[in-house]
């Protein structure tokens, strides 16, 4: 194992250090892929309720339920749209028009563009914003390389991601640790994926996702 990635697997299982929103009742059922009584959760108020729909616009996605999908993104993005007031706001709202791309692929370029400028605001507040970096390196690892993309500087925005969270339960942790596992194994670094994979479900053992990365 190399010495960074354990170093890294440690802080993420020790530390408490808090750096963004978090809530955790609504993580664990998305993690737990609970659209249901994921529904129940939109009373929240602020942006709880927001975040809540970006989750369930997520999971209509992985089940191919475009129309569900838009309506909980579509919310976001209109109540966001030019108005995003912090960093947890640019980046959700950044992190959302990245799955509207599914939506309506053929607009993937003029979307990008949105979602930078949306990435350039929220890193102009706070350069150090654990979710903000998660959804950068999403950025570079689903961009095709002739357009920019760019796999290994995508696991560095993810190892980043999670050096910021530093164990901290805030949104997009469980993102960020996922995804840092796709780019090991897209740069085949399976060995290294393996041990990442193996702490994020000693973390959350019932995170779906996580048991099927290394797929």
């Amino acid at each position: 194992m190399h010495q960074s990635l354990y170093l890294l697997v440690t802080a993420l299982l020790v530390s408490t250090h808090v750096l963004a929103w978090d809530d955790n009742r609504i993580d664990t059922l998305w993690r737990t892929n609970a659209p249901a009584e994921l529904g129940q959760t939109l009373d929240t108020d602020g942006f709880g309720r927001l975040y809540a729909h970006y989750r369930l616009g997520q999971l209509a996605l992985e089940r191919g339920d475009k129309k569900a999908a838009k309506a909980s993104l579509y919310l976001v993005l209109d109540e966001l749209k030019d108005n995003y007031q912090d960093n947890d706001q640019a980046a959700l709202y950044a992190a959302s028009l990245g799955l509207s791309i599914g939506l309506k692929p053929w607009q993937a370029v003029f979307i990008a563009g949105r979602a930078e400028d949306a990435m350039t605001a929220s890193e102009a507040m706070d350069t150090d914003h654990a979710p903000t970096a998660m959804v950068r390196g999403i950025g570079l690892f689903n961009t095709p390389a002739l357009m920019g993309g760019d796999k290994e500087a995508a696991l560095g925005h993810f190892n980043r991601a999670l050096a910021l969270y530093d164990g901290n339960e805030a949104w997009g942790l469980e993102d960020a640790w996922l995804w840092q596992i796709k780019a090991l194994m897209a740069l085949d670094r399976r060995a290294e994926a393996e041990v990442s994979a193996r702490a994020l479900l000693e973390r959350y053992p019932d995170f779906i996702s996580a048991t099927e990365v290394l797929n």
